[in-house]
């Protein structure tokens, strides 16, 4: 067979091989994380308080559309085809506030960023250190968060907690993984209302 007639049967073939490669290729899947307030709904008694929560942080190798776990060691597994459906860091906001507000007897519960003229009376701003599944599938939440209250004379009073949650989950389950991890996520919920509702 002639050069030419080579080059000519290579490119007729490119685009069935190139469709070979890509069939092959697995379908992506994509997860959600819930709300899950795993208190009694209303039980979180803030009163009038107008409450502000967050920036809440996240690791930068956590804040991808793609899902992470721990390896053996100090390794860490990107899941190109297991997605969050949704901008990770964004969305753990999103779920700490809807489980406040469902655990709490208010509805003024404002999400960083607000209005420059806005000032809660109480805040919580915090980071997320770790939260991934390791190797046997447990998903471990590592948080560092800080709780403002301001007083009636207007002098602001914090303090700082430290916590760590754990939710088992089958190794390589991914719905069961992000189902733990918002059940990771409620328990932290509840920490933080009760700590709002009692000031520190």
């Amino acid at each position: 067979m002639k050069r030419g007639s080579q080059t000519l049967l290579l490119v007729a073939l490119l685009p069935m091989i190139l469709s070979a490669c890509v069939s092959a290729s697995p379908p992506a899947q994509f997860f959600m994380l819930d709300p899950d307030p795993t208190g009694v709904a209303g039980s979180i008694e803030l009163g009038d308080a107008w409450v502000g929560v967050g920036p809440i942080n996240t690791p930068d190798y956590l804040d991808r559309p793609q899902m992470v776990t721990r390896g053996d060691g100090n390794r860490l597994v990107i899941h190109e085809f297991d997605r969050w459906a949704h901008p990770f860091q964004g969305r753990v906001l999103d779920v700490l506030m809807e489980n406040i507000v469902a655990l709490s007897d208010s509805n003024r519960v404002a999400p960083f960023p607000w209005p420059a003229a806005f000032r809660p009376d109480r805040r919580v701003m915090g980071e997320i250190v770790a939260f991934e599944a390791g190797p046997t599938g447990e998903v471990v939440l590592k948080v560092r968060w800080l709780l403002q209250v301001r007083a009636e004379d207007g002098e602001v009073g914090s303090r700082v907690h430290v916590q760590e949650y754990r939710e088992p989950a089958p190794a390589g389950d991914f719905g069961a993984m992000a189902a733990a991890m918002s059940r990771a996520l409620g328990r932290w919920s509840v920490d933080i209302g009760q700590a709002l509702a009692a000031g520190d």
